[in-house]
């Protein structure tokens, strides 16, 4: 490994553990854009109708949700549609189970005060009084009556199971206001609720907790922890902690995710702005926090016996890369795989296609591995060619250096010569790192959210999701993969080690390796596992090279010879 190679991979390196860094804990600055500002909850009077009350009226009470529920079902979801608010209790997943060997499948919005896609009117939050008008199998229509003369009839369908274009775990809502009143009415502020969802298990920092939107263009996040307060950066940003956030712009889509499942309200028609709020879920302790949000619509004035529709496609279900990317707007951009999404996408892809073979993730993860090593085995023979070549020239470079120090142009044409004669190319040792970061980036984007790997297992691993963490010696996890990692990258860092490195150098690489065990120690045992089985294919790549291509210099080979004998050029 030459010098150049040493400085530009520990350049490399460093910046794909800051860039992993800062994903995991700097989620903040992606939530804002220029159409959007966020401040605290205000209402304007000039939004709602005349006949509006006043804006410190307190807001309704929220519903009594154990009172009866209606289901509807199909082969992935079943969902309680509550009869008093005519909005979803909660949505089971049927396939999902809520911890690893439970028969209790994982409950979307279960033990949250506030039912999904519950409909809040103008600034006291008005709702109306509701009637079951027809159910079947398959949807249920409610109407609902307002004060005035303003009723609202809603149905509930579920995806038609015959249709391959419509998503099982879509809910389909149709809204139609009626004004049968003799006064125009606004529908000003309509907040449609995205449900409640808590933070994951293996999530206990709420890093994947958050509310993602989508304008047409870009799709921005606002992560839990912007609740939370902020001492800021030397000053800047300072804020205090916050209840509620609310913000205007046009909204396409709008989600709630966590580490692995998510809701997502895509209406017909775009949003005008959102609204959220941290909740608790007293219900079930091992979720003591989540999060909350409402689409808000601003539909305008609606006329005496004039009616007025909104549609709305809610998704209820697993972040599914090629499921969501199947809902037709971009709905995959949830999925937050960060800079080399790109990688991430065609990697997830690959794995799942290797799964049709192999009946185990730990195994498909192996045998991504191994494909990606074979994909890489000529950028790797060029580097080890390249970093042997660059040792057999390394006494003429030192000669061409005191030769010329006095002339830099003349040293450097002499310099190209010399690597053009011995077919050197010093960028060959580079090409393999620069694309080995954007797989091992992609990779930590996949694999941190792959629901996939949600319980699944490995030899003694549990969940390839999670650190394979086997007991805990005080507070310290006992993760053995890391170890197994650090060992390899240790064992390969010395089989790479060029004998020109100088001791400074040296004593970097053989540190090198701990730094690697302190940043990784406590992620995903699926991203360790693909790492450590690469280091052993590369520290088996790296014997057979060694043993095929020459590492000693010439003997008897002088660049610049004495006056008056016949120079000899070095052959590698």
């Amino acid at each position: 490994m030459d010098r150049k190679s040493f400085f530009l991979g520990l350049l490399c390196l460093s910046a794909a553990f800051g860039l992993i860094y800062f994903q995991r804990t700097q989620l903040r600055p992606m939530a804002l854009q220029p159409e959007i500002t966020r401040t605290e909850i205000t209402t304007r009077a000039e939004d709602f109708s005349p006949d509006s009350p006043a804006e410190d009226a307190a807001p309704e009470a929220a519903w009594d949700l154990s009172t009866p529920c209606l289901s509807l079902e199909n082969e992935e979801i079943r969902v309680q549609i509550h009869l008093a608010s005519a909005a979803i209790r909660e949505v089971a997943l049927k396939k999902y189970p809520f911890k690893k060997g439970s028969p209790e499948p994982f409950i979307f919005n279960h033990g949250a005060p506030m039912p999904a896609l519950d409909l809040r009117l103008g600034p006291r939050g008005e709702r109306p009084q509701y009637e079951l008008l027809s159910r079947d199998a398959r949807q249920l229509r409610f109407l609902g009556r307002y004060p005035n003369g303003l009723h609202v009839e809603r149905s509930y369908r579920l995806s038609d199971p015959d249709n391959p274009k419509e998503d099982p775990y879509v809910i389909h809502q149709q809204l139609r206001w009626e004004n049968r009143g003799p006064k125009p009415r606004a529908l000003q502020d309509l907040q449609v609720s995205l449900g409640q969802i808590p933070s994951s298990a293996g999530d206990p920092t709420g890093d994947f907790l958050n509310f993602g939107h989508f304008n047409g263009q870009k799709a921005f996040f606002v992560p839990h922890g912007d609740f939370s307060p902020s001492s800021g950066f030397l000053g800047f940003g300072k804020r205090e902690a916050r209840s509620e956030i609310r913000a205007a712009g046009t909204i396409r889509w709008g989600s709630l995710k966590n580490q692995f499942f998510c809701s997502i309200l895509t209406p017909r028609s775009a949003a005008a702005g959102y609204l959220l709020r941290p909740t608790g879920f007293p219900g079930d302790p091992s979720s003591s926090e989540g999060m909350t949000g409402s689409l808000i619509f601003q539909l305008g004035q609606l006329q005496a016996q004039e009616q007025k529709d909104l549609e709305l496609d809610f998704y209820v279900g697993p972040k599914d890369f090629v499921r969501l990317d199947r809902l037709g707007l971009e709905q995959d951009r949830v999925m937050q795989f960060g800079f080399f999404g790109f990688v991430s996408k065609l990697l997830l892809l690959l794995m799942k296609a290797i799964h049709y073979l192999l009946p185990n993730w730990g195994l498909t993860i192996i045998a991504v591995t191994l494909l990606v090593r074979l994909l890489l085995w000529p950028l790797t023979r060029a580097q080890v060619r390249s970093s042997k070549q660059m040792a057999l020239v390394q006494e003429p470079l030192r000669q061409l250096r005191e030769r010329y120090k006095e002339q830099p142009q003349k040293l450097q044409a002499e310099t190209l010569k010399l690597f053009k004669e011995h077919q050197v190319n010093p960028a060959a040792g580079c090409l393999p790192i620069f694309i080995q970061i954007p797989i091992f980036l992609g990779l930590y984007g996949m694999l941190r959210t792959a629901t996939d790997l949600r319980f699944a297992e490995f030899l003694w691993i549990r969940d390839l999701s999670r650190p394979d963490t086997l007991g805990h010696l005080g507070r310290l996890p006992l993760n053995i993969l890391p170890w197994l990692m650090g060992l390899s990258t240790f064992w390969q860092m010395r089989l790479s080690l060029a004998p020109t490195l100088d001791p400074m150098q040296r004593r970097i690489f053989q540190w090198m390796p701990l730094l690697f065990l302190f940043f990784c120690y406590n992620l995903p045992s699926g991203l360790i596992l693909y790492w450590t089985v690469q280091n052993i294919l590369s520290i088996l790549q790296q014997r057979r090279l060694t043993q095929e291509i020459p590492s000693s210099p010439p003997v008897g080979v002088q660049l610049f010879p004495k006056k008056g004998k016949k120079s000899s050029s070095p052959r590698p």
